[in-house]
């Protein structure tokens, strides 16, 4: 008798995991869900795009590998003469930099539109997980996360060094106006510190209420008020955006997401003591964000492991073609389709969080992922880890086949599909 296949809903999928231990695990297709599509074949049309003349040209070969990256590459190699190794280095930095400046491109040009239209939406699905893995490369996934850090938390962040990504979009700017802009750091200080006086008949009879603890109808009727009786000319619509994004910060202070980290910490670079950069800690307990298979922003140095902060997208150009130029440092990225495990166990970071998924309890919810052969050493881990039930994304017309490779990845684990097109990320 053949096996009836549940399949959930969404929202049912998030009313299951409620308040339980849960880890997220996302590949191309939740960015895709997003409205940015970061996937191999985009990345190359946005190539083709940035430099028609040099990979329009290619576009015939790089059908051929499939859109894989490190076979194409391969296959350019081939022509060139194997003792000329300028070229074939100037050959894999020049496509590898490429491709990640078109990446990054995606992902910064989509992304604005997340925090615009469905930033409470994606909150209400983020706030669920202790830890969060990605199958990409891109920092899409690391952007929403330091998105929803709690602004009064912003200089303790980056000094404890919780979660810093080069910043260059400063999120609280992309969901308001330069006139709301204005506003919002006089209003959220009054909310912090200010007091509403009431005095009946004598100055005696005098009640102080801090601004903190006024509902949000009060306030925004204070506020007003305010605005009126000192002339600040704030208009309705921009008080009322600012207070709600004031009410929706104070709101998440709670959630898991105020214990994000990356696993980086402000250390020593250098022998001399005299240079501090961000560093990857391996033995770091608290991390609860991992790249499975390294990202843009992550390199290694000789023997260390750094991060990128530049804050402009000219800078963190910069940086990335320094490193691709420079014999002792390296992207950690592993852009092979095949046999991934071996470059994971040579280097620290990678191995770290392969090791991260094997110890994992509780439930772990798979978005976008579509269970390939080629991430099987990740599926294989998450089986043996103590995880016990394992949600996972697909669309409907997928589901007999999706089902049969979820028993084969975890066929010590419960499991449950849920239909990809239900995921919405719009609030009413």
């Amino acid at each position: 008798m053949e096996e009836k296949i549940a399949v959930l809903k969404y929202p049912e999928v998030l009313e299951r995991i409620k308040n339980q231990t849960n880890h997220l695990l996302i590949g191309n297709g939740f960015n895709y869900g997003l409205g940015i599509n970061t996937s191999y074949k985009s990345i190359f049309n946005k190539m083709i795009e940035n430099d028609r003349g040099v990979y329009k040209e290619a576009a015939p070969i790089v059908e051929n590998c499939n859109y894989d990256l490190e076979l194409f590459i391969g296959e350019l190699e081939k022509d060139i003469n194997y003792d000329n190794v300028f070229l074939k280095k100037y050959i894999r930095n020049k496509i590898k930099f490429d491709f990640m400046k078109a990446a990054h491109e995606i992902v910064k040009n989509g992304i604005k539109n997340i925090y615009a239209e469905k930033n409470e939406g994606v909150y209400l699905l983020l706030q669920n997980f202790t830890n969060f893995f990605s199958l990409n490369y891109d920092s899409c996934l690391y952007l929403l996360l330091l998105k929803y850090k709690p602004i009064d938390n912003e200089l303790n962040n980056e000094l404890n060094n919780a979660i810093v990504l080069s910043p260059s979009i400063k999120f609280i700017e992309e969901d308001m106006n330069a006139r709301q802009n204005n506003i919002y750091t006089e209003i959220k200080e009054a909310r912090r510190t200010g007091k509403l006086k009431i005095t009946i008949d004598n100055e005696k009879d005098t009640l102080e209420k801090p601004l903190s603890q006024l509902t949000k109808t009060h306030f925004l009727t204070e506020v007003k008020a305010y605005s009126k009786a000192n002339n600040k000319g704030w208009k309705k619509k921009d008080i009322d955006k600012v207070v709600k994004i004031i009410f929706e910060e104070e709101k998440k202070g709670n959630s898991r997401l105020n214990k994000v980290d990356d696993g980086s910490r402000y250390k020593q670079t250098n022998l001399f003591g005299n240079e501090k950069g961000l560093v990857f800690d391996s033995k770091c307990e608290t991390q609860n964000v991992f790249f499975l298979h390294g990202a843009f922003h992550i390199y290694k140095d000789g023997r260390i492991i750094k991060k990128i902060t530049q804050e402009s997208d000219k800078a963190l150009y910069e940086k990335l073609e320094e490193i691709l130029n420079n014999e002792e440092q390296d992207i950690v990225c592993v852009f092979q389709q095949d046999i991934k495990i071996n470059a994971i166990n040579q280097n620290e970071y990678l191995l770290n969080c392969y090791n991260k998924l094997g110890s994992l309890t509780g439930n772990m919810v798979i978005i976008g992922s579509s269970l390939a052969d080629n991430d099987n050493h990740i599926f294989e881990q998450i089986n043996n880890s103590g995880i016990e039930t394992v949600f996972i994304s697909s669309l409907l017309r997928e589901i007999e086949e999706n089902y049969k490779l979820a028993k084969l990845r975890f066929h010590s684990k419960k499991i449950y599909l849920f239909d990809a097109e239900t995921i919405s990320y719009e609030v009413s």
